[in-house]
């Protein structure tokens, strides 16, 4: 039995042994069917079914099943097909051998090519291939393009404690064989979410990341990195991401402009001046209706869905922040009020179910006029943000 590790583009293979992992069409090039198929050594590799074959390869092939496939033959791969780090693709057709067999447990029943936020900016905007990402949820949000074309923003948050934002557009979004938005309407404390197949972009000058027309999202995947990545943010603390960014001041980030600003990120020497917020320094919402919720005796409620398990928590505090040069008002980011609060602010509530709503408790603002590294980035609202972190 052939390996696809033995193939070569233009060679001849013999019968090769595969499960089919995935599904996919290219959004101009709808003649093309595209498959992800997998061998028992764990190996990877394209399948195509085109033109005059493709709706025979359709009827033949199902995902996660397991074939053996001879009389194929093995192309280069152009830039619009190509998605693995493979250069040729197998092609298969009507007078393939293609022989559905029995469910293997030699045969991988997952496959992916995980890759850190790190990794991804190293690959840049042209990567070789197209990578896979893993991380716990950290915000869904249901977007709209100026086209009015819909789009989901996900931002996952990897093991090193660096969030990734992830565009999903229309042509995966309206494929439920790729997302199921369900899935994540109501996500558990800790959500395992791995998106395939991303594809980079630039846009105002940052590295963006998206969906391409081969991704599919997984929704807490049966693999070893969805138990660790658990583990590790349910523990007693969650990954913190080292500092990174341009060094600056604040009287200097003022100076700019906004296209200078945007989406980059500055380190500064700052302290925290002042705390505000408007009745509550946070907010506790509920993750079906997202309405705010309140405490009955020692248990959420929500008036439309009852007892809410798991509620969903927001810091709503704000702080204004200083150097030697100025001062500037800022939005307090997650990751950092994890770092103020030394926990997440939902464990932090749990371990202290007596915090007042109205006044932040000593453990944040004891840090008030202490100096630290700030990494500062402005965000994309109709007024220039800053969240510290």
């Amino acid at each position: 039995m052939t390996s696809i590790s033995e193939l070569k583009a233009e060679g001849i293979g013999g019968p090769l042994q595969v499960r089919i992992l995935r599904k996919w069409k290219h959004d101009v090039r709808q003649y093309e069917t595209w498959y992800l198929a997998v061998d028992r050594f764990g190996h990877a590799i394209q399948i195509l079914g085109q033109r005059t074959n493709q709706s025979y390869i359709e009827s033949v092939f199902n995902v996660s099943e397991c074939y053996i496939i001879s009389d194929y033959s093995c192309p280069q791969l152009d830039k619009y097909q190509k998605v693995l780090e493979n250069e040729f693709y197998i092609d298969v057709g009507l007078k393939s051998i293609i022989q559905p067999i029995p469910d293997t447990i030699t045969v991988p029943k997952s496959w992916f090519r995980f890759v850190s936020k790190s990794n991804l900016i190293q690959l840049g905007e042209t990567p070789p291939y197209y990578p896979d990402f893993i991380g716990v949820l950290s915000k869904i949000r249901d977007c709209t393009k100026a086209n009015r074309e819909p789009f989901v923003l996900l931002i996952l948050t990897d093991e090193s404690g660096s969030e990734l934002a992830i565009n999903l557009w229309k042509e995966c979004i309206t494929n439920p064989q790729k997302f199921n938005r369900a899935s994540l309407d109501h996500p558990s404390t800790t959500t395992v979410v791995a998106v395939t197949n991303l594809k980079p972009s630039t846009s105002n000058g940052a590295l963006r990341h998206g969906s391409s027309h081969a991704t599919h999202i997984y929704v807490n995947p049966d693999i070893p990195e969805t138990t660790s990545l658990i583990t590790l943010f349910t523990g007693p603390s969650r990954p913190i991401p080292a500092l990174s960014g341009t060094p600056s001041t604040l009287y200097n980030m003022k100076l700019k402009n906004r296209s200078d600003l945007l989406d980059k990120t500055f380190i500064v020497e700052a302290s925290i001046k002042e705390f505000h917020f408007q009745n509550s320094w946070y907010q506790t919402t509920c993750p079906i209706c997202k309405d705010p919720i309140f405490r009955r005796g020692e248990q959420w409620y929500c008036s439309a869905h009852g007892l809410i398990e798991n509620p969903t928590y927001t810091c709503k505090f704000t702080v204004t922040i200083t150097d030697t040069t100025d001062t500037i008002p800022v939005v307090v980011s997650e990751t950092a009020s994890r770092k103020l609060l030394k926990s997440s602010l939902q464990k932090f509530i749990s371990d202290n179910p007596l915090t007042s709503r109205n006044s932040l408790p000593s453990i944040i603002t004891d840090k008030k006029n202490k100096q630290k590294q700030c990494v500062s980035k402005c965000l994309g609202h109709q007024q220039p943000t800053t969240s510290v972190s």
